[in-house]
């Protein structure tokens, strides 16, 4: 499972939650990229605290590719 630390701002460290996400999924790594693009940028504008956005986004990534696993 990945874990992110308070590195909200890097994109380094997306690409590695993004990486992992895909290869624990089994999912084409470019419609992971897709899903956390777009709960990152949902999250991080409604949130006054930043913190945390990119291990939330992570956890609801990690969710919708398991609903899609399951679902299929």
């Amino acid at each position: 499972m990945t874990v992110l630390r308070n590195n909200a701002g890097d994109p380094a460290k997306q690409q590695q939650a993004i990486e992992a996400l895909a290869k624990e999924s089994d999912a084409p790594i470019e419609h992971v990229r897709e899903l956390y693009e777009i709960e990152h940028a949902r999250l991080n504008s409604q949130a006054r605290v930043k913190t945390f956005v990119s291990v939330i986004a992570t956890r609801l990534v990690r969710n919708t590719l398991h609903a899609e696993r399951t679902n299929s």
